[in-house]
């Protein structure tokens, strides 16, 4: 072999070395890039799906805390209608309003636990969702049994003892039913956010 037929060779295996490292470049850079987009889009996602978990969980919180309040309230209804005018009237040096501006006060909170189930429904799975609408509709008839009840005693209603028995089983009931959500809430909440599940 002459020198000039080695140089061709050798400049032939070069081109050829050459082009099969561009080719080895172009293929493991679109496995990079490939690798890389996939990893921002998974990233993405679990930011998106901590997103949504966040804002369930802060919406359950509210509907929860909203709750509480109306069944605090619940109390002080009660507590103060069973009093007697004057020693009601001695309750507002503590800063606890009469059966009317308490019960006005409930309506209030009764209607931010209405809104506040509607943002929690739209973001929980439908059994929660029920779970919540049951809380909503106990708190409404618990309302409204306190409110008869509280009416009648104040105008010393032969239908009294009645009205006072359905209040008391329906805050009963209103309290059991909040008590189950909570729990319920508790568990759904202490576990792993059902999208790690999926993406392990």
């Amino acid at each position: 072999m002459n020198d000039g037929w080695a140089a061709v060779v050798a400049a032939a295996i070069g081109l050829v070395g050459a082009a099969l490292g561009a080719v080895g470049g172009y293929v493991s850079g679109r496995a990079q890039a490939r690798s890389t987009v996939q990893g921002v889009q998974l990233q993405l996602s679990g930011q998106r799906a901590d997103a949504l978990w966040q804002a369930e969980l802060d919406a359950c919180a509210l509907f929860v805390d909203a709750c509480n309040r109306a069944l605090y309230k619940l109390g002080q209804v009660v507590a103060v209608s069973v009093l007697e005018a004057d020693q009601a009237e001695q309750l507002s040096v503590f800063g606890i309003g009469s059966r009317d501006e308490l019960l006005r006060e409930l309506r209030g909170i009764q209607d931010e636990c209405a809104l506040r189930e509607v943002a929690l429904r739209l973001r929980m799975p439908s059994a929660m969702a029920v779970s919540a609408r049951g809380v909503g509709h106990a708190l409404t008839t618990a309302t409204d049994g306190v409110y008869r009840w509280s009416a009648a005693r104040a105008i010393n209603a032969e239908n009294e003892q009645d009205r006072n028995r359905d209040a008391q089983a329906k805050v009963a009931n209103y309290r059991q039913l909040l008590n189950q959500f909570t729990i319920d809430a508790q568990e759904r909440y202490s576990k792993p956010h059902p999208a790690l599940d999926v993406a392990l």
